[in-house]
């Protein structure tokens, strides 16, 4: 029996990949718009619901430990670990009937968001050379995108109809489902050799496993700059999208499902940058597009409390930094993956340890930023943690960490 073209292989797994990260980022991206209908719905204040949205994210600290499993046991077992969990905290939090239960839900949930993502992306990045990175990788990105084109939208309209408990149980079902078709993808050579090696990495002492984790061998600066602008980045853009349902929905009015259309804008918004990633960054270059994103995004900071004069300018003003950080997002994640290329499953794990990290510490601060000191509170936040970023990428950040001989 012969095996299917390498592209007809690698369409299938990014049809997948797509298919099941849209369901994630969904249950990623639901608390931005509808924070505070949802903590309404549970009784408890749009800080305390922040608060729990951020507990989620110290969930990303689990991701390395699962990174590490991944190499032992393969990334598409992981993966199918990952969306039931997911899966499962969804249907427990829709469910839940107290705090307790609704955030031990949230945490299950934030476990599997730190061990799908970094492993899908090291599967694909595996299977891709370095010079197509990062249209495969803005493929796969098309998925943060389609969550606030399709996501967002059925999960306003569901709590526009049912209830705030309704897109917890509809797309908890769906991951559900995700995990087990899962079953199809194929295992990888690199996954088999993991499974071979299994035993000899175990005999290594637990002190020295621990330290040599954190080892990214000679390209150890710019890896971690890399690492670290993911986190600033996300911490930047997430600080105000957390509380944006809020703001304007306290400002201008806005119900749930007009919430649900402006988040079905900001998906086409996401859609266009990732587009153009997969289109233009492999001859930009990764570290250039990298640098234009952040600049970008944190001169569309300086504006947002100049736009807040109305509701179409409010959200121009949410638009035009979100647009530059998803480009500078998608872009970092291509240009992660060739770092340290015999690590490339720590190195994708630790970006998304600090990429929660940073969500946690915007689920927290966004809230606090815009109750404090409003728009421009959110706004002077933001801006620091761009300009830090920038200098970073440009001090700090290499491309493309060897050369081809010949």
């Amino acid at each position: 029996m012969t095996k299917p073209p390498v592209t007809q292989r690698i369409t299938y797994l990014l049809i997948m990949g797509i298919s099941a990260k849209l369901l994630i980022d969904t249950t990623i991206q639901l608390f931005n718009p509808f924070l505070t209908m949802i903590a309404e719905g549970m009784g408890i204040s749009a800080v305390a619901l922040g608060g729990i949205v951020a507990i989620r994210g110290i969930m990303g600290l689990t991701a390395p430990i699962i990174g590490t499993v991944a190499d032992k046991i393969g990334y598409r077992k992981i993966m199918q670990i990952s969306l039931a969990f997911s899966g499962t905290g969804m249907i427990l939090a829709g469910i839940s009937q107290n705090i307790i239960l609704f955030s031990i839900a949230i945490v299950i949930t934030g476990i599997g968001h730190a061990g799908y993502t970094p492993n899908l992306h090291a599967y694909l990045s595996s299977k891709l050379p370095y010079e197509k990175r990062a249209k495969g990788i803005g493929i796969i990105e098309y998925s943060w995108a389609l969550a606030g084109i399709v996501g967002l939208f059925i999960a306003g309209f569901l709590i526009s109809k049912f209830s705030w408990r309704a897109p917890f149980l509809f797309f908890g079902s769906l991951l559900i489902i995700m995990s087990i078709i899962y079953f199809t993808l194929p295992v990888s050579h690199l996954e088999k050799k993991g499974e071979k090696l299994k035993s000899k990495k175990l005999i290594i002492p637990i002190k020295s496993r621990f330290f040599n984790f954190f080892d990214l061998g000679s390209n150890a600066r710019s890896a971690w700059g890399t690492i670290i602008v993911q986190g600033l980045n996300i911490f930047a853009i997430m600080q105000v999208m957390i509380i944006h349902g809020g703001w304007l929905n306290s400002e201008y009015g806005l119900s749930p499902a007009y919430l649900g259309t402006i988040a079905l804008i900001f998906g086409f918004t996401d859609l266009l940058a990732s587009i153009y990633v997969s289109i233009a960054v492999d001859k930009i270059g990764k570290k250039k597009s990298v640098a234009i994103g952040v600049a970008g995004m944190t001169m569309g900071f300086i504006l947002m409390p100049f736009l807040n004069t109305g509701l179409y300018l409010a959200v121009l003003g949410l638009i035009i930094p979100r647009l530059f950080f998803e480009f500078a997002t998608v872009s970092n994640l291509a240009l992660l993956t060739e770092q340290v290329p015999e690590q490339r499953g720590k190195v994708m794990s630790l970006s998304t340890t600090f990429g929660l990290i940073g969500a946690t510490l915007s689920s927290a601060i966004g809230p606090i930023s815009y109750y404090s000191n409003g728009v421009t509170g959110l706004a002077a936040v933001s801006f620091t943690s761009g300009i830090i970023s920038f200098v970073i990428v440009i001090m700090v950040v290499k491309d493309k960490t060897y050369t081809t001989a010949g």
